[in-house]
């Protein structure tokens, strides 16, 4: 299916909340500026409302940089699946993004993808929690996974060396187990179900720090906005890949994870016009 068929409408009277609303957990003193870059490339993506969901300071920080953003902070991470849940509203929720290791971010992970009642999409630090629960977790159709090399080994319990001998039977696997997943890299990958996709935008430009934490929100987005998630994955893989192209006209050095979002918008606005036909 074309790219722009998978765009949602855009009527004349239509409101925020109808561009979806995403919610994105994550971040941590380490990683504070990581779910900042998620909730720019979900509103670079067209989401109507992004809520982030993180400690005190990392909303703090965030804040300064996108006042666009709704911000709720707490402090104790073993509350954020109570305060989660209790969110109005939300169309999916983006876990991982800068959330860092520890006991409390394992446990929030596997209860809210047992408990989380809309879309969800795991990445970074949430699929490493993912990794090491010892909880027998079913699969979720409305999920996304968007793993690298190294953390598809930990999901699987192989090297990454491995992963990378076989990206195909690594995805494959993955979605049996867990839903969609989306194994980043050269050439991305998308499986789910008997879907399967692979996404040729894109190249060593999207190599640097946050840029999978752009990615997230990209997709997230897409979940908010009601597709599926296997088109959420292809669309979001392919602008994220697209926005790529486009900057490294000026070369594949240099750039910023921020700018990759930005060029989401640009992007999308030319996929829509029929410009891009991909």
């Amino acid at each position: 299916m074309p790219l722009k068929d998978l765009l949602p409408p855009r009527p004349e009277d239509m409101h925020k909340g109808f561009r979806g609303r995403l919610l994105i957990a994550g971040g941590s003193l380490r990683y504070p500026g990581a779910p900042a870059l998620s909730a720019l490339g979900a509103l670079r993506s067209g989401a109507g409302v992004v809520t982030l969901l993180s400690l005190q300071s990392v909303c703090e920080v965030c804040a300064a940089r996108l006042p666009e953003v709704i911000y709720c902070a707490e402090d104790d991470v073993f509350r954020w699946k109570e305060t989660a849940l209790s969110q109005k509203n939300i169309n999916a929720i983006v876990i991982g993004p800068g959330l860092d290791r520890s006991i409390a971010a394992e446990i929030f992970t596997t209860q809210m993808w047992q408990e989380w009642p809309q879309r969800i999409l795991v990445d970074g630090d949430g699929l490493n929690a993912l990794a090491v629960t010892k909880e027998d977790l079913r699969p979720r159709s409305d999920s996304v996974f968007t793993p690298h090399e190294g953390e598809a080994g930990r999901l699987l319990g192989i090297p990454p060396a491995a992963v990378r001998s076989d990206r195909a039977g690594a995805v494959r696997e993955l979605s049996e187990r867990w839903g969609c997943v989306v194994l980043k890299g050269h050439n991305t990958l998308i499986a789910s179900g008997n879907r399967f996709a692979e996404v040729r935008h894109g190249g060593p430009e999207l190599s640097v720090p946050g840029s999978g934490d752009v990615l997230s929100g990209c997709i997230g987005a897409f979940l908010s906005m009601g597709l599926d998630a296997f088109d959420a994955a292809v669309l979001g893989a392919n602008v994220h890949g697209l926005a790529g192209e486009l900057l490294s006209r000026n070369g594949v050095d240099g750039v910023l994870a921020s700018e990759i979002a930005h060029a989401l918008r640009k992007v999308i606005h030319e996929v829509r016009a029929g410009n891009i036909n991909a």
